[in-house]
């Protein structure tokens, strides 16, 4: 991202947040005038609605009124004055409802009515109309008495409702009307206005805010546009010296390659050449022991052997090492019973477990696998030659266990166990683990990684699990002969 300033940028998002404000304010102004104007509308419906009731109303009470003048049946005549009371009360309420004293029961009151209509001025409304209601009520109680109206009041009233009082009534709903149209003019002045400051405030948005920002965004992008040009001239020469770089690794990589091929080779080749002076050595220091020898000259004699036994034993690891990298192994598998072979390394290392003060023992087992006779053999006895040479007290047993469709061939120890960051460790080569009591001639870290190589050679996984001062376990992995 190209760096416009902190200055800048602070300005030019201050602006954009004011703008934003301006903006959102005057949306709210518009909807709150929108809500204003749909309240006034939905008022002056309800007014007109109203007024009008009532006019239909007083014009009903007169009608009511007449027809009780010239009733002569007490039953007809007090029909006509509960319909005329009924009547009346719906005037009563509606009046009550436009000049601002309605009560809970009549509905929510509509005033405060137009230029105090009801209560003051010249002529005001409300008493002309309390007079009208008073005069019904008259009437309404002498017919629920069965009795005619008084015939004057009677004439009064038809009088007034069809007359001063229906013009006053038109009156009013002329002057709600104008009130209303008021309001609307005044909410429309106002509604052009808010649509005005907006365009207004986009206007000074565009001029002040987005083309300044939309000519720093251009001046970014041509930024943008060279650095792009300068990373991918860069890239180019990049990928030039990469690509001459990699030519040069796979060269020595591929020759590398080739020389550990040829060692390889040539130690797997010459592992019978390699192997007669050791014979040779051998041969000497047998013709040496069968000859009359002092007591420095039979020490002599017992070192020359361990030191002829740990160099057969270097050669071996290493002639074994360099056959499996190069190549030159292949597996065999075929059906194996492991009891033979568990009984022949048993016999083997009882010998040796028996010289360190330790017992050794194999659990006997009728199990067929399938591996190659001579690879297995060699992990197996790998494995239990790493158990004996790192066990001080105890023992080793060697057993089998069952999971699924694999055996399981574990190695059991009671030595010192092996810490969890060594636990990858030790399968790598000459790697030995911290013991300065043990005597260097017994081994230099290979026999682990024959075995994790042979494992892998032939499918067979290796396991190793240990608690510190207890003792590790070692197992592979075997399938089942079907």
């Amino acid at each position: 991202m190209i760096p416009i300033g902190k200055t800048t940028a602070r300005w030019m998002t201050l602006r954009y947040a004011l703008a934003l404000t301006l903006i959102a304010l005057g949306t709210l102004a518009g909807f709150i005038m929108t809500e204003r104007v749909i309240g006034q509308h939905e008022r002056m419906l309800e007014v007109v609605n109203v007024s009008g009731r009532q006019r239909m109303l007083s014009q009903r009470t007169a009608f009511l009124v007449e027809r009780l003048k010239t009733a002569a049946d007490p039953a007809i005549r007090m029909e006509l004055g509960r319909q005329l009371s009924e009547t009346t009360d719906m005037f009563e309420a509606a009046h009550h409802r436009l000049s601002g004293r309605a009560g809970a029961e009549e509905g929510p009151p509509l005033g405060p009515p137009p230029q105090n209509l009801f209560f003051s001025g010249p002529d005001p409304l409300d008493p002309v109309v309390a007079d009208h209601i008073a005069a019904l009520r008259r009437v309404i109680a002498a017919a629920s008495a069965g009795r005619a109206p008084d015939a004057a009041e009677a004439n009064h009233i038809t009088a007034q409702a069809l007359g001063p009082l229906l013009e006053r009534l038109e009156r009013m709903v002329t002057l709600y009307q104008e009130e209303g149209e008021a309001g609307f003019q005044t909410l429309h002045r106002l509604g052009l206005a808010a649509l005005l400051i907006t365009l207004l405030i986009l206007v000074v948005e565009a001029l002040a805010i987005f083309r300044p920002m939309t000519s720093q965004v251009r001046r970014q992008f041509a930024d943008i546009l060279r650095m792009a040009e300068t990373i991918e001239r860069a890239n180019a020469t990049l990928e030039q010296q990469v690509r001459e770089r990699t030519a040069e690794l796979h060269a020595a990589k591929t020759a590398a390659e080739q020389a550990h091929r040829a060692k390889s080779r040539f130690l797997a080749h010459a592992s019978h050449d390699l192997q007669q002076p050791l014979q040779a050595i051998g041969m000497f220091t047998g013709m040496l022991e069968r000859q009359p020898q002092s007591g420095k000259a039979a020490a002599l004699l017992t070192d020359l052997k361990a030191a002829q036994r740990s160099m057969r034993d270097l050669l071996n690891a290493i002639l074994d090492i360099s056959k499996l990298e190069s190549g030159v192994v292949t597996p065999k598998s075929v059906a194996l019973p492991l009891s033979p072979l568990l009984d022949q390394l048993e016999a083997e290392f009882a010998g040796q477990a028996e010289a360190k003060g330790l017992r050794m023992r194999a659990v006997p087992t009728n199990a067929v696998v399938r591996s190659d006779p001579a690879l297995l053999e060699r992990i197996v006895r790998n494995l239990i030659a790493n158990a004996i040479r790192y066990t001080e007290t105890g023992g080793v047993l060697v057993g089998c266990r069952t999971r699924g469709e694999m055996l399981w061939i574990e190695v059991y120890d009671t030595g010192r166990g092996i810490a969890e960051p060594d636990r990858r460790r030790i399968f790598e080569e000459f790697v030995q683990l911290d013991r300065p009591d043990r005597d260097r001639s017994e081994g230099i870290g290979l026999g682990l990684a024959i075995v994790e190589r042979l494992a892998r050679l032939l499918g067979h996984p290796v396991t190793v699990r240990s608690v510190e001062g207890c003792g590790t376990v070692f197992a592979v992995g075997v399938p089942l002969a079907e």
